[in-house]
């Protein structure tokens, strides 16, 4: 500001040096040295304005656009179309800029973008105060910003790994995690009407629950009973009387190694016999399904389930606790929590199928919204290993984990073809196989989370819980 004021001194002064010269000369080192100096002069008190203008409008466009987001999250009535959207970014804009922002030089545009981000830009004529002597007489000021857009509905599953390696530290780390983002999803403004989950805890198989029990999509679960066959006999009754010999090994609990032992009889002697009579065996289903055949089970329309092509009920199976389905009550959702527990080997793609059939308006639940609607869905899984069991259709009793794999790949697939966002979090899993597996399966790079502890694991489903319900400025 002082350049500024001492500006027209400095050409006044140089006027009068020149004034009583009449020589051509003294005119023409006027010109080549005072205007020059004092355009540059002028131009860089015009710039230095201009910058600082375009600060100002940069974090005005940043709060204005900040302002629709919130407004528009916390289920405000914001009309998302071009024309609507910009008029209401360029109010917001016009009271942030203050005694700026009723210029009619301010131009904004807003709209929606493909990744469904608020995308604005505004522009602004400055007037120069200097430069107009040399016929520059503005300078257009402009900037833009991203933020994000929570906007609609969530629908969201929890595919949790439930498997033996996660006993102990780890389920409970798991379950403080899945509590911290069932607390950040049903802390969206109205979320009893606009917030929905779904928790699918697996292992090799899934538990449906025994409601569905006589559903048309559901085939093989009623319970029944063999009758005695044959008759009674006497066996041997053959006691170990030869002492025994402690036997240690390396056993294998979902994958993972550990040492064991068990003790072996060094020789038996009957002493005597004993009845055996045959009796009625009851065969009872708990829950567990099965996988339909290949492509059925990971193919575009593997969601869907009906009487013409049912899911197989697999009797005296024992596997995960039951799922929840899409519900809109905080409480029942973090009961399903509370009741995780670890058991089993590890068998990932029929956990996203069940988490993706959750989330379907098709049957077996048809729970969920319209695919590619209003409505945004999000399926989150956590793995800490890798696939131990495969298919052998209907059971999963296979060891071929290149098969599992490759399955587990092409469910990742077909689900984001439904417009479902996938996070993956691989919780201390040390193969790099389904670590690549888990990057390929997340939407983006930025929807994968390599968790090597507790801490991160809670890290990472904060991260998750934050991308979906606040707003917040991208770039």
């Amino acid at each position: 500001m002082a350049l500024k004021m001492l500006l027209p001194d400095l050409i006044s002064e140089k006027a009068r040096a020149f004034r009583d010269d009449r020589g051509g000369a003294a005119a023409v080192i006027f010109a080549i040295t005072v205007l020059p100096m004092a355009f540059a002069i002028g131009a860089a008190i015009d710039y230095a304005s201009a910058i600082r203008m375009r600060a100002t409008l940069t974090s005005s466009l940043d709060s204005a656009a900040l302002s629709v987001a919130v407004a528009q999250v916390s289920g405000q009535s914001v009309n998302l179309a071009n024309g609507p959207l910009t008029q209401a970014v360029k109010k917001q804009l016009q009271a942030a800029l203050g005694p700026y922002g009723s210029s009619a030089s301010v131009s904004t545009t807003a709209s929606i973008d493909a990744s469904g981000a608020l995308e604005a830009s505004a522009q602004i004529t400055v007037p120069t105060q200097l430069m107009g002597i040399v016929g520059v007489n503005s300078i257009n000021v402009s900037a833009t910003t991203r933020v994000s857009m929570p906007a609609g509905p969530v629908e969201l599953a929890m595919v949790l790994d439930t498997t033996a390696s996660m006993a102990g530290a780890k389920i409970a780390a798991l379950k403080t995690a899945a509590t911290d983002l069932n607390n950040t999803l049903f802390s969206i403004p109205n979320a009893s009407a606009n917030v929905k989950v779904a928790v699918v805890p697996f292992d090799a198989y899934v538990n449906i629950g025994l409601a569905d029990r006589n559903a048309t999509w559901l085939t093989g679960a009623q319970d029944y009973t063999t009758p005695p066959s044959g008759t009674c006999q006497d066996l041997p009754n053959m006691v170990c009387t030869g002492g025994y010999t402690t036997v240690n090994s390396t056993c294998t609990n979902d994958g993972v190694p550990y040492a064991c032992s068990w003790q072996s009889c060094n020789g038996y002697t009957q002493q005597g016999t004993y009845q055996s009579c045959p009796s009625a065996v009851n065969h009872v289903w708990h829950g567990c399904v099965g996988s339909r055949n290949f492509p059925d089970d990971v193919g575009a329309n593997a969601d869907q389930a009906g009487l013409g092509n049912p899911v197989p009920a697999l009797i005296d199976y024992y596997c995960a606790t039951p799922l929840q389905r899409l519900t809109n009550n905080q409480a029942t959702v973090q009961t399903a929590i509370d009741n995780l527990n670890a058991s089993g080997e590890t068998y990932i793609a029929p956990g996203l199928l069940w988490g993706w059939r959750t989330l379907s308006p098709h049957a077996p639940y048809a729970d969920g919204a319209a695919y590619n609607g209003h409505t945004r869905k999000y399926i989150v899984l956590m793995t800490d290993g890798f696939n131990t069991h495969s298919p052998n259709y209907p059971d999963h009793y296979g060891s071929d984990t290149a098969t599992a794999n490759s399955l587990t790949a092409q469910t990742c697939s077909s689900i984001k073809a439904k417009g479902i966002k996938i996070f993956t979090v691989a919780f201390q899993v040390t193969d790099l196989t389904i670590k690549s597996i888990l990057q390929t399966c997340a939407s983006s790079t930025t929807a994968y989370f390599d968790s090597t502890s507790a801490a991160d694991l809670q890290t990472a489903f904060q991260s998750i819980g934050n991308a979906i319900t606040q707003v917040r400025i991208l770039n």
